[in-house]
């Protein structure tokens, strides 16, 4: 079993989240993470599962329910 995530869609969950708090990029330093490197994930590059979890708690929302939908899971044929 395959598993992928679509980092360009999950990139846009994490704008929405951070835009529905009425936060700027920067504010995102005060959470451990460089603007530049917040710009990447926003923007669709692949990361760690570590930082997915930063991320995850920095807005305090359920992993699960952050990469839900986004996940696909492929079956060997």
């Amino acid at each position: 079993m395959e598993y992928q995530i679509e980092f360009e869609k999950l990139g846009k969950r994490y704008r929405k989240l951070r835009l529905a708090r009425k936060m700027v990029q920067e504010d995102v330093i005060g959470h451990g993470f460089s603007v530049r490197h917040y710009q990447q994930l926003e923007s669709g590059r692949p990361h760690s599962l570590n930082t997915f979890f930063r991320v995850s708690e920095m807005f305090s929302v359920n992993p699960e329910k952050l990469i839900k939908g986004i996940l696909n899971v492929r079956r060997p044929q």
